[in-house]
């Protein structure tokens, strides 16, 4: 029998322990004939029907068990999602029903070691969110809160599996969309879907060799292929011109880093944010001299200066309306002869240490006219 008043402390083994004392309190009583065994059993009978532990409170014993068998009382038994109670040392010290159907065999949440200092969000009382994905590939968000009265943790889990699954649905969805509008850049102006590919792989590297993390070196990979999409808005005459364009026509061909600008910036998707960015800013140069803003040196995001290595390189080294491909040799030259103007010093480093990487890509996608 467990106590449910918020005067009692007792748990299920001490309350039968306390059956235990009661009955062996009588039987002495009676082979002892002692009034002070007797009043003991009855005492202790009290305390076990009436819920009154007023030895325990009188006696200062066990509060903070008291508080912490109140603290559990109180929890959601039959909560949907499963919820646990776990001890600085990341042990188990309570399942709901939920908790004990998912998770039977989980005695630890040894999972969580590695990742935060429980003692810290116990100090700190806060609240903090954690992902795990389990062997069944079933990914569960833990919310851990420290309850300082009972010096334990909370850990309330939910099923997020299907959320991550459906989250990547749309960002697939999203690539899909961006690479696409990036596509159609291209063939309005008559270059291949492969040049694309190739400035989006090219940035990736450099975005790394450049120290960005991961995420960010990915980011820039989704969003690169979307730098002339602005192109779309220009006309075909200036757009496919077979040869040089006329001062009035450049200004026009400009255009279209602001035009591509106009079309993603409102977007609070990450990568539209960073397709706009990229869009704006990969034909401004290093120093200065490029548009449309003139921007200079850091001035310049580092998505669009790295961009502007990758889209140069490819668009030189590519046959186009207006001119051959360049032999690579020529386009060494012109990126050792603007680094410092066109392009910034450490990525024109960083492009000629890890060539070897960017040529494979080079060879990988190559034009099928040049295969």
């Amino acid at each position: 029998m467990t106590c449910a008043s918020s005067d009692c402390n007792m748990t299920k083994t001490d309350s039968n322990i306390r059956v235990v004392l009661i009955i062996i309190s009588f039987v002495m009583a009676y082979i002892m004939q002692s009034w002070m065994m007797l009043m003991m059993g009855l005492m202790t009978l009290y305390t076990v029907f009436a819920n009154k532990c007023f030895i325990y409170r009188l006696l200062g014993i066990n509060e903070g068990l008291r508080e912490e068998n109140n603290f559990l009382s109180s929890l959601p038994e039959n909560n949907p999602e499963p919820v646990f109670v776990i001890d600085e040392d990341a042990s188990i010290l309570f399942k709901n029903i939920p908790a004990i159907n998912l998770f039977p065999n989980t005695m630890t949440f040894d999972f969580l070691s590695d990742k935060i200092e429980l003692q810290e969000i116990l100090n700190e009382n806060k609240l903090i969110k954690i992902k795990h994905t389990f062997e069944n590939k079933e990914t569960y968000q833990f919310s851990l809160k420290g309850v300082k009265d009972i010096n334990k943790i909370m850990a309330y889990g939910t099923n997020i599996t299907e959320s991550i699954k459906a989250n990547e649905e749309i960002i697939n969805i999203q690539k899909d969309v961006v690479y696409a509008m990036g596509a159609i850049g291209e063939t309005r102006s008559k270059e291949t879907g492969n040049h694309v590919k190739r400035v989006a792989e090219y940035s990736k590297i450099l975005a790394l060799k450049y120290g960005l993390d991961e995420a960010q070196a990915d980011l820039l990979k989704l969003a690169s292929p979307m730098h002339d999409i602005g192109k779309v808005g220009i006309k075909d005459e200036i757009l496919n011109k077979p040869g040089k364009l006329t001062d009035k026509e450049f200004i026009v061909m400009k255009t279209h880093s602001t035009l591509g600008y106009n079309m993603l910036k409102n977007s609070d998707k990450p990568i539209l944010k960073a397709a706009a960015i990229v869009a704006h800013q990969h034909h401004e140069k290093w120093d200065g001299s490029g548009y449309p803003k003139k921007l200079k040196g850091e001035e310049i995001h580092i998505f669009g200066r790295i961009t502007a290595v990758a889209d140069v390189f490819d668009a030189l080294g590519s046959d186009r309306v207006y001119k051959e491909a360049w032999p690579l040799e020529k386009i060494f030259n012109l990126f050792k002869e603007e680094r410092g103007k066109h392009f910034d010093p450490q990525l024109i480093d960083l492009f000629f240490d890890n060539f070897e990487e960017i040529d494979e890509i080079r060879l990988k996608y190559q034009d099928k006219s040049k295969k």
